[in-house]
């Protein structure tokens, strides 16, 4: 008589069929990683969720393939929310390089200036 291990545990029904149509995309990752943590803190949060494509992006490390964070519909809004609170702060880093250019700039302007200043009392004076 052939015993399969998985004969012995029991497994829950699946929460929700994404094939039905009662999930829903709310998470793209480009690193598989970031996106189990986000799926744990999901879970640890009570919104059951799974990771599509996470295995294609292992087998496949030199194509960009986005794994995706599924949840039921209804759990949606609160996932994006737990989701975007768990993101960095945007750091505006365009604008931060943009004015360090500016700052630049402005500097070599002023040295500029002078050097044209000192060139032009030289010359009055010789």
């Amino acid at each position: 008589m052939h015993h399969d291990i998985l004969d012995h545990f029991e497994f829950d029904e699946p929460e929700f069929d994404p094939e039905e149509g009662q999930g829903e995309v709310v998470g793209k990752f480009y690193s598989s990683m970031e996106a189990e943590v986000s799926a744990a803190r999901l879970r640890s949060e009570g919104i059951p969720c799974f990771l599509a494509n996470s295995a294609s992006q292992s087998v496949l490390t030199s194509t960009m393939v986005m794994v995706r964070l599924h949840v039921r519909l209804q759990d949606a809004p609160r996932a994006r929310e737990i989701l975007r609170d768990m993101a960095p702060p945007e750091s505006n880093t365009h604008s931060s390089v943009a004015k360090g250019l500016f700052i630049i700039l402005g500097i070599f302007l002023i040295l500029f200036a002078i050097i044209m200043a000192v060139q032009l009392l030289l010359e009055r004076y010789q």
